[in-house]
């Protein structure tokens, strides 16, 4: 059993303050590993994933704040899993990728693609912690900004 599990969904371990949940979709260990590690200090609770219809399943089984997506994953891409996760969700989605996303011989422009397909932001591996942390923090709050009232 995980440290989620042992307490309700939404709380800090710590104290009564509702604590972020991320959902992180990466194939690559490391890279997920690092993610949940700098979460962990900002009291994050993250939830990984290495394969996108895993995330997925575990996005429609539990509540998140926000998703962390990379682009590139084997199956099923990033790209795909952003749209396919917007078609049930307004989550906020943050798409990563360390892939070289435009040169001379690549001409297509993934980050506006990931923007198409959903999602609020984009930030290049390798990234600093900070950097995470205010994607996530960004899209959380437009997301809550945009949002209609409910008074």
């Amino acid at each position: 059993m995980d440290a989620l599990e042992l307490h309700s969904p939404g709380k800090s371990l710590n104290s009564g303050k509702l604590a972020l949940r991320i959902l992180v979709i990466d194939d690559d260990e490391c890279v997920g590993a690092a993610i949940q590690a700098i979460l962990a200090r900002r009291r994050y609770e993250t939830k990984l994933a290495s394969r996108a219809y895993a995330g997925i399943k575990t996005l429609e089984s539990s509540g998140f704040d926000a998703a962390v997506i990379d682009l590139f994953l084997p199956g099923m891409s990033g790209l795909d899993t952003i749209s396919h996760i917007r078609r049930g969700s307004a989550i906020p989605i943050v798409a990563m990728s360390g892939f070289r996303l435009r040169s001379p011989l690549n001409a297509i422009d993934y980050v506006s693609l990931a923007m198409e397909r959903g999602a609020s932001t984009f930030i290049h591996k390798p990234f600093a912690p900070q950097q995470l942390v205010e994607a996530i923090d960004w899209s959380i709050n437009a997301a809550s900004s945009i949002r209609p009232s409910t008074q």
